[in-house]
């Protein structure tokens, strides 16, 4: 070989050389620096956030004394139905009725949310919020009732799984925790639009022999009402019958008896 080729020859070998030094030299890990400290921010953190760490503690309850767990519940006995059941049932003595209209069709025009019911519209409504009559309308407790549309037949048990997962979506960044299950019942707190801490207990009953519930109840209060929630929702479940009749509709008042009525 040349001496020119040589030289050739030795140049590209040192090339190569070189070549193979950079490229094992950008392959290698390498340890990330930066001229500030900050925290760096993680894909996905390992440990998820409660949202109920960051809400504001409750807001007071209002001034009302509390329920108490040794009311009576005297006649008359108050009566609601359907075309499915028709269930007797008492409430505390002194307590006002209040219309629910959580549909448009369960409150004919004018009548709205809260509305007193009188007697007759008692009668006819297919749910209805008692608490006493001295009671502020919000933030205080109180005795609802409502009759169900159960066409799908669904049990006491079906119920209460449907209620809970209703609650857990439409309360989960509210506070909500479930206390208590039971086949027939379910215990929750939450926190309602005005940051009060609220205890609502439901419960559902179904006419024997059928399995199908149509009615459903519950209570709700503040905690320091929780003993008197408790003693009126064992006390109500105790005192309700029901039968699988039509409800009868009820008499106008001061209607004449008819021909076939009289004698």
């Amino acid at each position: 070989m040349s001496r020119r080729g040589l030289l050739v020859a030795l140049l590209c070998g040192v090339l190569g050389i070189g070549l193979g030094m950079v490229v094992a030299f950008a392959s290698q890990p390498r340890t990330s620096y930066s001229n500030d400290a900050h925290p760096m921010s993680a894909v996905s953190p390992s440990v998820p956030i409660d949202p109920r760490a960051t809400l504001p503690p409750p807001a007071p309850d209002i001034d009302y004394p509390p329920l108490r767990p040794d009311l009576a519940l005297p006649p008359p006995v108050q009566t609601i139905g359907n075309e499915l059941a028709t269930w007797h049932y008492h409430i505390p003595q002194g307590w006002q009725a209040y219309a629910v209209c959580s549909t448009p069709t369960e409150c004919p025009p004018p009548m709205t949310t809260d509305a007193k019911l009188t007697p007759q519209q008692l009668a006819t409504q297919p749910e209805v919020r008692f608490r006493p009559a001295d009671e502020p309308l919000v933030g205080g407790y109180s005795l609802r009732v409502k009759i169900l549309d159960n066409t799908l037949g669904l049990n006491p048990g079906q119920m209460v799984s449907t209620k809970i997962e209703g609650f857990q979506q439409s309360f989960e960044n509210q506070d909500f925790s479930l206390l208590h299950q039971t086949p027939t019942a379910a215990y929750f707190t939450f926190r309602d639009s005005e940051n009060h801490l609220r205890y609502n207990y439901f419960q559902w009953f179904a006419a024997p022999p059928s399995n199908a519930a149509t009615l459903e109840m519950s209570v709700a209060g503040r905690k320091v009402d929780r003993p008197g929630l408790r003693a009126l929702f064992n006390r109500f479940a105790d005192n309700v019958i029901g039968t699988n009749q039509p409800l009868k509709p009820p008499k106008s008042p001061g209607a004449t008896p008819s021909k076939n009525q009289i004698g």
